[in-house]
């Protein structure tokens, strides 16, 4: 039973590690060089950005559930108990990582809308998604008219 706890820890620590190292990348390595390319590399960081998208959820249902787990067997976490440094860190890191997944589900849903606007248009195939983001605005602005 006692591996079931350290093989939890262990997942929970390598899912937080290429989950948010997988984030740095994208916002610290690959930003910079799309910005740079300008809207050449616009199709290139969306599909990027959409294979990367699995993994992300991937490890963020890992994390959640080692989590869990490591929370059940220990007996140093209290919820709402702010007694010691350790305990604030601990809630202080899952107010993080609800702010993470939240963040995460809302780039997830507009990649969704991204690709139901392609489904909608006829031969959008051919289009970046930056064209078909115009190209729903615009659809969006008609109907408020």
């Amino acid at each position: 039973i006692t591996y079931i706890y350290w093989a939890s820890l262990y997942l929970h620590l390598f899912g937080a590690v290429a989950w948010l190292g997988g984030i740095l990348f994208l916002t610290g390595v690959a930003r910079p060089i799309f910005e740079y390319f300008g809207e050449n590399a616009f199709d290139i960081q969306h599909r990027i950005k959409v294979r990367f998208l699995g993994f992300t959820w991937m490890l963020l249902w890992t994390v959640v559930t080692t989590g869990v787990i490591v929370l059940l067997w220990s007996t140093r976490f209290l919820f709402f108990d702010f007694s010691s440094l350790w305990l604030v860190l601990a809630h202080v890191k899952i107010l993080l990582f609800f702010i993470l997944a939240g963040l995460s589900l809302m780039i997830r849903s507009s990649y969704k809308e991204i690709e139901n606007a392609r489904s909608e248009k006829e031969g959008s195939e051919d289009l970046s998604p930056r064209e078909i983001i115009l190209w729903r605005i615009s659809m969006i602005e008609q109907l408020e008219v």
